[in-house]
């Protein structure tokens, strides 16, 4: 079973109140069990015996930091170059500041900030702050909802775009996170977490032949994939659909034969002079057209 674990501490600090907060409301939405290392839990021994315990856990840590460390409850290291790879095999999203300026860059699969996160207060804990706060929490919303790490990142840079775009107060610093926020690892990784279709490829045959790969297709919204084929040749074609899930299992699918047949071309031509028919005496002339041009829809 997927586990999301929530690093959230609480102490005398102003960030961290709103971090406290924001990061609670966040949990509300986890659809994972979770575990909430809060307040007195957010410490290293704590978050270093989960993460042991659920080691492909999604871990979403809240706390401040620099290049070298990220800490918890009363500024308590909890990782650092010598416990890292504790989170080896964990999806990890950092809100702290410039974390991934150089230790974050070691996750495999790590999502944070390269640069100081910037929000603007105003009476706790109040929608100057949410901005902020909802922004990066697209990127974990989206893993959770079964997003590539390039698509959730995607999510998480325009929310910021969105919210900077929108009336309102407090918003100079929605484009400077947004542009500091970098992941690691392949980009189109999905965590493995989350079950359900990890990948769907395309083949096509041509007249009774063999399969011949198209490629993976694209998940879209409402649960479509789609994918960009041009046929070779006009004729007889089948599609065969290959879904792989996240638990290994495989599904075939094939399509009944279709004909394509390449469209004309969408040229029009009309003569203009000569027309045809006419009687002329020249000794050279000059050739009009009109040429219109509308491109054609393929027929099936």
């Amino acid at each position: 079973m997927p586990v999301v674990i929530f690093s959230r501490p609480d102490w005398n600090d102003t960030a961290t109140q709103y971090g406290k907060y924001w990061t609670g409301e966040l949990e509300k939405k986890c659809p994972f069990p979770l575990v909430d290392l809060y307040k007195e839990l957010a410490r290293r021994a704590p978050n270093e015996s989960a993460i042991q315990k659920d080691p492909d856990a999604f871990y979403y840590g809240f706390g401040h930091g620099n290049a070298d460390t990220f800490t918890g409850q009363d500024l308590e290291t909890i990782i650092f170059a010598n416990n890292i790879q504790l989170w080896n095999a964990a999806w990890v999203h950092l809100l702290s500041c410039e974390v991934f300026a150089r230790l974050g860059l070691k996750f495999p699969n790590g999502s944070g900030y390269n640069k100081t996160f910037y929000f603007y207060i105003n009476v706790y804990p109040n929608d100057v702050a949410k901005q902020y706060f909802d922004s990066d929490q697209q990127f974990a919303l989206a893993v959770w909802a079964g997003k590539t790490k390039a698509e959730a990142q995607k999510a998480l840079k325009d929310k910021f775009t969105e919210y900077y775009n929108a009336p309102g107060q407090g918003k100079d610093y929605l484009p400077w996170d947004r542009d500091c926020h970098v992941i690691t690892g392949d980009p189109n990784a999905k965590w493995t977490g989350v079950q359900g279709i990890k990948r769907i490829t395309a083949f096509y045959k041509y007249e009774g032949g063999g399969e011949i790969a198209i490629g993976d297709m694209t998940s879209g919204e409402d649960d479509q994939w789609t994918i960009t084929w041009k046929p070779l040749a006009e004729g007889g074609y089948s599609i065969v659909y290959y879904g792989e899930d996240t638990e290994g299992g495989i599904k075939r699918v094939e399509t009944g034969v279709f004909n394509v047949k390449y469209p004309p071309s969408g040229i029009t031509i009309t003569p203009i002079s000569p027309k045809g028919g006419e009687s002329i005496v020249a000794r050279e002339l000059t050739l009009q057209i009109e040429a219109t041009y509308q491109k054609p829809m393929r027929r099936r």
